[in-house]
């Protein structure tokens, strides 16, 4: 091979490696196909060639340039966390790039989707003439089996308050929709306009994801079972899946008066040593039971050793509780499912009965009332709070519970008690 032939190789090796923005692929052909009627095949070819330089100029001259506008969305920096903007300049993105205007003038502009198996990811932007523009919710994805529903997000206004940027999550489509509608709509007053735009997918953006594994494993807690169920890591987020209580359970809770509502469950995980940003949870109660969720940021990619870390739970118990109490009685002391409580002492002042009790920091008596000789008296309101920190770290609760009225004959009568219950079990999830 001679130097000009060398040459010409690696001339044609490196327009191989260009790639043109589908765009402006787009664009040619559109041109070329209204050329195609009105002219001879001679005529074509002219056209074609003309394209072609005017193609190879721009793209000789800006190739850069247009990959970065025309396959990145712009304008979501300060929205997109890290690992976001990292996905956006692999271009993981789907630009849409569709508008629909409100009567009043409102434009919402659905800028690009980012989708894989956990979520789908909207990226629009609100603009309006008046300060008054972050009024467009009740959103959904809808696909040709159903609705999509939205799950959260965060957006920001600029400094006129005159446009908003959002990224806003969705349930993720089924595999098999290709064309959605996705629905909003404008509240302004007692008035509402509902607007769509619909927009096809691309498969071949969607990113699928990372690590998929039934994990399986439950904890006790108390008279109940934490059941994690599964994980599913994509490139966007982490998500981890359990059962508090199935139908069965929440069925028999019901029917014998020993129901609870939890407040907080306290999840961890862990990846190769370090604890991942947690960033979101959800709970729900529905005819499959009491689930769970926690989203978390994506996985390292250089992934060897993952944990799930059930830190604490807290729940809000129903209880039976009648505690006898008089006013010549200091310090007593009971035990309401595993948590300790004493009543320092009861006293009358003004025609009004005070308890004093100290119980640990998170315990609280949710619902409580005091039998005046027979007779039930409402919590009128808890008129001290004080706090104690101990030798052992673990901080004591003190207050006092007024209720109108006095009388001989007393009992504490509690029906809940809400508590927080260290675990710190670890559950490790294997990578095979």
């Amino acid at each position: 091979m001679n130097e000009v032939e060398k040459i010409l190789r690696k001339k044609k090796l490196e327009i191989d490696e260009i790639e043109v923005p589908e765009e402006l692929e787009t664009r040619l052909r559109a041109a070329l196909k209204n050329r195609h009627s009105s002219k001879t095949i001679k005529g074509k070819w002219k056209i074609k060639v003309v394209a072609f330089l005017i193609a190879m100029m721009m793209i000789g001259y800006n190739v850069d340039t247009l990959a970065f506008y025309g396959k990145k969305l712009v304008g979501y920096d300060t929205l997109m966390s890290s690992n976001l903007k990292n996905l956006n300049e692999l271009e993981k993105g789907q630009l849409i790039g569709k508008s629909y205007t409100f009567k009043n003038g409102e434009k919402i502009t659905l800028d690009g989707i980012m989708l894989d198996d956990n979520q789908l990811l909207a990226f629009y932007t609100l603009q309006g003439l008046s300060e008054n523009i972050d009024n467009v919710g009740s959103m959904s994805m809808e696909g040709i089996v159903g609705r999509h529903y939205m799950m959260g997000g965060q957006g920001e206004i600029d400094e006129k308050k005159k446009e908003v940027k959002w990224i806003m999550a969705f349930e993720p489509p089924y595999f098999f929709e290709k064309e959605l509608r996705w629905t909003f709509t404008l509240t302004q007053g007692d008035k509402m306009e509902e607007g769509e735009i619909i927009f096809t997918l691309d498969r071949n953006k969607a990113m699928g994801h990372i690590l998929k594994k039934e994990i399986n494993k439950t904890i006790q807690v108390d008279e109940s079972k934490i059941r994690f169920e599964s994980i599913l890591a994509s490139p966007t987020t982490t998500v981890i899946k359990g059962t508090i209580q199935n139908i069965v359970e929440l069925a028999k809770d019901q029917i014998i008066g020993e129901r609870f509502r939890p407040d907080e469950i306290d999840i961890k995980l862990i990846a190769n040593g370090k604890e991942l940003l947690e960033q979101g949870s959800g709970m729900s109660t529905d005819m499959s039971g009491m689930k769970f969720d926690k989203e978390y940021e994506p996985l390292p990619t250089d992934l060897d050793k993952l944990q799930i870390q059930f830190v604490s739970f807290q729940a809000d118990h129903d209880v039976h509780e009648k505690i006898k109490i008089n006013k010549d009685e200091v310090n007593k002391s009971l035990k309401i499912l595993g948590q300790n409580i004493t009543i320092n002492k009861v006293y009358e002042e003004n025609g009004e009965t005070y308890v004093t009790i100290t119980t640990e920091e998170s315990v609280l008596l949710s619902k409580v009332v005091l039998i005046i000789d027979g007779k039930k008296i409402n919590l009128e309101e808890t008129v001290l709070d004080e706090y104690d920190k101990r030798g052992d770290g673990r901080i004591n609760h003190t207050r006092t519970l007024r209720f109108l009225g006095t009388g001989k004959d007393l009992q504490l009568d509690i029906h809940r008690i809400k508590y927080n219950k260290i675990y710190n079990q670890f559950i490790d999830i294997p990578m095979n």
